[in-house]
C-alpha cells in the first residue's frame, strides 16, 4: 500500500483573510461535531487534511494552503477535494474572491511539488505509518477491541499462554467474525524494523554526502577544465606534458574546490553569528486562538509558518539539511520514525513558492508540550538544520548544532510561528502512532505467534504496554538475581548428584520444578534456587548439540586442571583435598532459604525425599549480624557493600549511579550487555521443543524496543534454551581467624614506630589499620578512599563516650578509586577490594576504564557458614560459601581471580597477590603506599582455604520446565 501526501498552495487577496479564516472556523466546526461533513470523509482512504491560510508581506497576497495525506493515488486527493469538498470548497473560494468552478484547474496549478534537489522547490515528507491503508488502520483496531472483549468476559480456555492464544484464534476467525475482518487474515505481516541509531550517529558523513550531491554545477565545469587543459597541452607538447598538466590542474582544481567550501562554510558562520535570536513573546490573541484549538483527540495539528533568512545562500543550506534528514532517514531511522521520535503521523515541510515563508505542517499524537520535548531532546539536530535558516531562531552553530537544544527559546520561537488550525481532518482521532502499531503487532501475533514466549509477549500488548526489549522478565529468572533473600535468614545448600536415565532425572525434576522461585517479589514461605553442571544438563537430556553451545569453562568445570590452574587452586586448595565438586562431580546444587530453621529443615527433608544422592551439605549463616546490622564475614569486615546495579530492578530505580550501573545482559541471557550486544545463548533445535516452550533463539521486535516482531515461521526456528538464564559460580571457603588474628597482632607490634604508620594508635587500633590496609576498607565497611585515617564509625577499641560523639556514618560506596586516590596511599594497589574493583584505577577518572572495568563485575550472593555446618565433620572453621552470577565465567569470575586478585604484577606491583585471599610464601606481601615511602607488611599465612566449588547454569523458568518434561 502506498501512501501520498500532497500540498496545494493557492494564492488569494489578502484584503479576504478575515472572512476566510472565519469560513474555516464555521466548517472546522461542523467537522468536530461529528455529522455528516465528517460522513462523506469517511472511506475513501484519507487520513488527514488540513486547510490554512498564510498571511502575506504587505502588497502581497495571502494563501490558502491545503495538505491532505490519501491511500491508493494522487487523483484520490483531487476527487475528494473538487467531489466529496466540493460545497464546501466552494464556499470557502467564495469567501477568498477566488473563482469556484476552477476549483480543479485551480489546484492542478497550484500544487507544490517539493524535493531537495537543487532545482526543486525545498521541502520534505515524512510518514509514520508506512504501508498502512486507513481500511487496514481501522480493521486492526477494530480487531482489537473484539478481542479486548473476548479477555474481558474471562472466556479464554488453556493452561498456557500458547494454549489460550490458540483457543482465542479458532474464536475470532470463526464464523461470526465481523464482515471486513475476514480478510485481515491474508494480510501479508509486517517485516521487523531495524533498531533505530539516531540522528547523530553518523551525522558527519551524512553531511558530506548530502553536501557532495549537490557540488555537481562546480565539479562538471571544474572536471570540464581540466580535461580540456591536459588536452591542449598533450597537443602542444606530446603525451608527457599533457600528463603533467592534467595532474597540475586537478590540483589547482581541487585547491579552488577546496577554497570554494571554506569560503561557503566562513558565509555559514558569519550568517549564523550575524542572526538574532527573537525573545519576544507570542501574540497573546493569536496564541489563545491556536490553543483553543488544540487538544480536542488524542491527536494535535501543528501549522507553522516562518520567515526564511534573506538571501541565496539559505535557501541551499535549507536545501542541504533536508538532503541530510532524507539520508538519515534511509539509513539511520527506523520506518515511522523521525530519528527517536514516533509520535507523528504525517508531517511536511515545505518553502511556499514565491514567497520566504517556510511551512511546517505535522500531525502527531499527544500534547503541544510533550511533542515539543521530543523535537529538543530527540530530534534536535534534525530541526536545528532545517530551521537555523529561519529568522529569529535560537543561535545556532554548523547549521545542525545548538538551537533547539535551547529549550526555552525554542519553544517561544515555535509558538509565535503557529498558526491556529481551523479545519482539520483526522480518519482516526483515537489513535496514536503507537497504538496503530501495537494494533498492527497484535494482528500480526495473533496470526502467526508459535510459541510460548510469543503468546507471552502477545498478551502483553493488549494489556498497558508492550514489554520493553531490552527489559528483564522478571517472573522468568530464579529470585537469587535479585537479592540476597534476607527475608529467609535459615539457608542450606544441598550438593546432588541425579538419579540415573533421562526419565529418572526428569522426573525428580518435574517433582521439583513448582517449588522454585522465580521473580523479584518474593514469598513469605520457603525459596528454591537450584543450578545444574554441565553433567547434570546431560543427565535430563539436553541434546549434545545444545551442550557443546555452553562455554567452555563450564563444560570443563572448576575442579578441571584447567580451570584449577587458571584460579591458583593449587597445593591444598587443589581439587584433590576439595570436600566436593571434584570426584564425584556433582550434577546440581539446591539452595533453599527458610524463615527459620525448623522451615529449613522440613524443607531440606522434602528436597532429599524426591530422590537423588547427597553429596555435600552446607548450613549458611543469616546474612544479617544477631543486632540487625549488616552481614560480616568471618574476619569481622562487612561483606556485600559493593555490589553492581543492573538496569531494570527495583534496586537500579533506587541506587543507580554511573559507577556500579550495568545493563542486564552482563548476567542473563537474551538481553544487552554494557556493549550493547547480546552473548551467544545456547539453542535447541525446534524439533526437540514440540510444544515451543521457548523463546526463539534470535528473537527481534520490530521497533527496537517497542513491538515483538512475531517473524514468520517461527515455529520452524531454533529455541533459546538459555534465555533468563546465569550461570552461578559457588567456592566454599573456610577462613582461619585464629591465624588472621595473630597475624594482625604480631604484624601491629612489628610495625610499631615504622615510617609510614599512622603515630599514637593503640596496639588494637594499628591491626585494625593493617587489615584495612590488606581489605580495603575498615571492618565497619566505610572505605579508606574517605575515611583515610580511622573508621567511620570510630575505632572499635576507643572509649564509648568517645564513640558516641562520632555520627554514626553510612558504608560508602561512590568513590573513584583512580580520581580520589591515584597514588594508592589511601588504598592500596593491592588491597583486596582493588583488587576485585578496580574502577578507574588504571586510568584516574576516566569512564571508559569504568566502563571497561564493569565488563568484569560479578553479582554476589554468598553468605557466611560457621564450622559445625560446613559439611566436615573435623572442620574447625568458619568461612564464607561464595557464589555470584556471571554469564561469561572466563571475563567475568575467572578474569578477576586470573588477572587482578591473583596476579603478582598487578597494578606495577612485583610479585605480591591478594592479601587476603593469599596462598602464603613467597608473594605474601603487601605494599602499602606512604608519603615516607613504601611500606611493605610481610609473611602473610594462608588465611582462606577452599574446601569446594563448581560452576552451575541456573536456568530460566521456560527451560526448567522444558527440562522437566516427559522425554
Amino acid at each position: 500500500m502506498r501512501q501520498f501526501m500532497l500540498t496545494y498552495g493557492l494564492p488569494f487577496d489578502a484584503a479576504h483573510l478575515a472572512a476566510v479564516d472565519d469560513r474555516l472556523e464555521v466548517l472546522g466546526q461542523r467537522l468536530l461535531d461529528r455529522g455528516p461533513l465528517r460522513d462523506v470523509l469517511r472511506r475513501q482512504g484519507l487520513h488527514f487534511l488540513s486547510i490554512t491560510t498564510v498571511p502575506g508581506d504587505p502588497g502581497r497576497p495571502a494563501h490558502l494552503v491545503v495538505e491532505i495525506s490519501v491511500d491508493d493515488s494522487e487523483q484520490q486527493a483531487t476527487r475528494i477535494l473538487t467531489e466529496r469538498l466540493g460545497a464546501e470548497m466552494a464556499l470557502i473560494l467564495d469567501a477568498a474572491g477566488l473563482p469556484r468552478e476552477e476549483l480543479h484547474d485551480l489546484l492542478r496549478r497550484h500544487r507544490i511539488r517539493s524535493g531537495a534537489g537543487l532545482f526543486d522547490v525545498p521541502g520534505l515528507d515524512f510518514c509514520g505509518t508506512p504501508g498502512m491503508s486507513v481500511a487496514r488502520i481501522r480493521d486492526e483496531h477494530a480487531l482489537t477491541r473484539r478481542l479486548r472483549d473476548i479477555m474481558d468476559a474471562g472466556d479464554m480456555p488453556g493452561p498456557t499462554p500458547l494454549a489460550r492464544l490458540r483457543a482465542l484464534r479458532d474464536r475470532v476467525f470463526g464464523d461470526d467474525l465481523p464482515a471486513g475482518l475476514h480478510a485481515m487474515r491474508q494480510v501479508e505481516p509486517v517485516a521487523p524494523l531495524p533498531a533505530a541509531s539516531g540522528m547523530k550517529d553518523g551525522l558527519a558523513s551524512v553531511i558530506l554526502a548530502a553536501a557532495w550531491s549537490f557540488l555537481w554545477p562546480v565539479l562538471l565545469p571544474l572536471g570540464a577544465l581540466v580535461l580540456l587543459a591536459g588536452w591542449l597541452a598533450a597537443r602542444a607538447g606530446g603525451a608527457a606534458l599533457g600528463f603533467a598538466t592534467l595532474v597540475a590542474a586537478a590540483v589547482v582544481a581541487l585547491l579552488a574546490l577546496g577554497g570554494l567550501l571554506a569560503w561557503l562554510y566562513a558565509l555559514l558562520r558569519r550568517m549564523e553569528r550575524a542572526n538574532t535570536a527573537d525573545d519576544s513573546l507570542p501574540d497573546p490573541a493569536v496564541l489563545e486562538q491556536v490553543a483553543a484549538h488544540e487538544n480536542r483527540a488524542l491527536q494535535n495539528h501543528l501549522a507553522g509558518i516562518s520567515v526564511m533568512q534573506a538571501g541565496w545562500f539559505r535557501r541551499l543550506t535549507l536545501r542541504l539539511a533536508f538532503r541530510v534528514i532524507g539520508l538519515m532517514a534511509a539509513k539511520h531511522f527506523r520506518p515511522g520514525f523521525l530519528g527517536e521520535i514516533g509520535t507523528i503521523h504525517f508531517a511536511r515541510w515545505v518553502l511556499l513558492p514565491g514567497t520566504d515563508r517556510l511551512l511546517f505542517f505535522s500531525n502527531f499524537g499527544g500534547s503541544w508540550e510533550s511533542y515539543l520535548e521530543d523535537f529538543i531532546t530527540k530530534a534536535s539536530n534534525g530541526l536545528t538544520g532545517v530551521w537555523s535558516n529561519t529568522a529569529g531562531f535560537p543561535a545556532t552553530e554548523n547549521l545542525f548544532q545548538k538551537g533547539a537544544t535551547d529549550a526555552d527559546r525554542f519553544k517561544r520561537w515555535a509558538r509565535r510561528q503557529q498558526r491556529p488550525t481551523r479545519f482539520w481532518y483526522s480518519a482516526y482521532p483515537r489513535l496514536t502512532t503507537a497504538r496503530i502499531r501495537a494494533n498492527a503487532a497484535i494482528r500480526h501475533g495473533l496470526l502467526t505467534a508459535a510459541t510460548e514466549d510469543e503468546a507471552a509477549a502477545w498478551f502483553s500488548l493488549l494489556g498497558s504496554s508492550a514489554r520493553a526489549a531490552g527489559s528483564i522478565e522478571t517472573g522468568e529468572v530464579q529470585s537469587i538475581f535479585y537479592g540476597g533473600l534476607k527475608r529467609q535468614p535459615a539457608g542450606a545448600s544441598l550438593v546432588l548428584s541425579l538419579p540415573e536415565g533421562i526419565a529418572a532425572a526428569r522426573a525428580w525434576l518435574r517433582a521439583l520444578e513448582p517449588r522454585i522461585t522465580y521473580g523479584e517479589e518474593l514469598p513469605r514461605g520457603t525459596v528454591h534456587q537450584l543450578g545444574l553442571t554441565h553433567e547434570g544438563l546431560r543427565k535430563l537430556g539436553l541434546p549434545p548439540a545444545t551442550l557443546q553451545d555452553f562455554p567452555l569453562a563450564f563444560r570443563q568445570g572448576m575442579a578441571h586442571p584447567t580451570r584449577a590452574r587458571i584460579l591458583s587452586d593449587t597445593g591444598d586448595d587443589g581439587p584433590a583435598d576439595w570436600l566436593w565438586g571434584a570426584d564425584p562431580r556433582p550434577d546440581a546444587v539446591l539452595n533453599l532459604y527458610a524463615e527459620d530453621a525448623a522451615a529449613l529443615e522440613a524443607a531440606i527433608a522434602e528436597a532429599l525425599a524426591l530422590g537423588g544422592r547427597l553429596l555435600h551439605r552446607l548450613t549458611m549463616a543469616p546474612p544479617t549480624a544477631p543486632d540487625g546490622g549488616p552481614m560480616r564475614e568471618p574476619f569481622g569486615f562487612v561483606d556485600g557493600v559493593s555490589q553492581p546495579v543492573v538496569r531494570g530492578t527495583r534496586r537500579w530505580m533506587r541506587d543507580a549511579d554511573a559507577i556500579h550501573a550495568v545493563e542486564p545482559g552482563e548476567f542473563l541471557f537474551g538481553y544487552p550487555d554494557n556493549r550493547g550486544g547480546r552473548a551467544l545463548s545456547p539453542r535447541l533445535p525446534a524439533a526437540a521443543d514440540p510444544a515451543a516452550l521457548l523463546a526463539l533463539h534470535d528473537q527481534r521486535h520490530s521497533d527496537g524496543l517497542l513491538l515483538p516482531s512475531f517473524a514468520p515461521g517461527g515455529a520452524g526456528g531454533d529455541r533459546d534454551f538459555g534465555r533468563n538464564g546465569s550461570f552461578l559460580v559457588v567456592r566454599q571457603l573456610e577462613q582461619d581467624v585464629a591465624g588472621f588474628e595473630d597475624f594482625m597482632t604480631r604484624a601491629a607490634g612489628e610495625l610499631d614506630g615504622r615510617a609510614g604508620v599512622p603515630p599514637g594508635l593503640t596496639p588494637g587500633q594499628r591491626a585494625c589499620w593493617i587489615g584495612a590496609k590488606m581489605v580495603g576498607r575498615w571492618q565497619d565497611g566505610t572505605s579508606l578512599i574517605r575515611h583515610p585515617t580511622e573508621p567511620g564509625q570510630g575505632w572499635p577499641d576507643a572509649p564509648q563516650a568517645e564513640k558516641d560523639k562520632k555520627k554514626r556514618v553510612p558504608m560508602d560506596n561512590d568513590f573513584l578509586l583512580g580520581a580520589e586516590d591515584p597514588t594508592g596511599q589511601r588504598c592500596p594497589f593491592g588491597a583486596h577490594i582493588r583488587r576485585t574493583n578496580p574502577r578507574d584505577s588504571f586510568a584516574p577518572g576516566s569512564r571508559e576504564q569504568l566502563a571497561i572495568t564493569n565488563r568484569h563485575r560479578i553479582l554476589r550472593r554468598g553468605r557466611g557458614f560457621e564450622a559445625a555446618g560446613s559439611g566436615d565433620p573435623a572442620a574447625r572453621n568458619p568461612g564464607l560459601y561464595f557464589m555470584c552470577l556471571n554469564l561469561d565465567i572466563e571475563r567475568q569470575f575467572e578474569f578477576i581471580q586470573q588477572s587482578w586478585a591473583m596476579a603478582p604484577q598487578f597494578h606495577g606491583l612485583e610479585n605480591e597477590v591478594d592479601a587476603v585471599l593469599s596462598r602464603g610464601g613467597r608473594s605474601a606481601r603487601l605494599t602499602v603506599p606512604t608519603p615516607e615511602g613504601p611500606l611493605t607488611i610481610r609473611r602473610f599465612a594462608d588465611f582462606v582455604r577452599l574446601r569446594g566449588g563448581g560452576y552451575f547454569f541456573m536456568p530460566g523458568r521456560r527451560s526448567l520446565r522444558w527440562l522437566a518434561q516427559d522425554p
